[in-house]
């Protein structure tokens, strides 16, 4: 192979090919050639280099037949949703999954529970009914101390949130 110094010439058309169009890929050896993009371009389609996998792309779909069961399955999510019926119920958050004891005698806290809103009057008297629901449904615990911070949490949009941390 022919090795490219500063700049060279297209085998087939003269065209000059620079160092960057090599590393970039637009300019390449082909056998003991070197084409500019254009006569590369040139040679997939004489060699249908760029089009060998779209055979293969294109062969028909199998459809399932009527008799199977057309269900999607539910899709597993990692996060679990916490609404206000759950929080009264303990539904969401089961103190089974923590090692640590829990222990209301004691002056340190060996448990924390962060709750957010948005900062707006609906949004923060709904957090704090969460916060009341889940104190009343857990009678065994005891808030040690409570911080309180501005965040942004980012979804669709970054929005500041009041994010309340208790201590248990």
């Amino acid at each position: 192979m022919k090795k490219v110094e500063q700049h060279s010439t297209c085998s087939e058309c003269g065209a000059t090919i620079y160092r960057e169009h090599l590393d970039s890929g637009i300019a390449r050896y082909e056998g003991n050639k070197l084409l500019c993009s254009f006569c590369v371009a040139e040679y997939e389609k004489q060699h249908d280099v760029s089009g060998s996998n779209v055979d293969a792309a294109l062969d028909p779909i199998s459809l399932q037949d009527d008799d199977e069961d057309l269900t999607p399955e539910p899709a597993q999510s990692k996060f679990k949703i916490s609404t206000a019926a759950l929080l009264g119920e303990g539904g969401a958050w089961t103190e089974s999954r923590f090692k640590r004891r829990l222990n209301p005698d004691s002056p340190g806290a060996s448990r924390c529970r962060s709750f957010h809103s948005k900062l707006n009057e609906s949004s923060i008297d709904f957090m704090t009914k969460q916060i009341n629901d889940w104190l009343d449904s857990n009678d065994q615990i005891v808030v040690k101390f409570a911080t309180s911070t501005i965040g942004i949490f980012e979804g669709k949009h970054a929005e500041p949130n009041l994010i309340v941390t208790l201590f248990y």
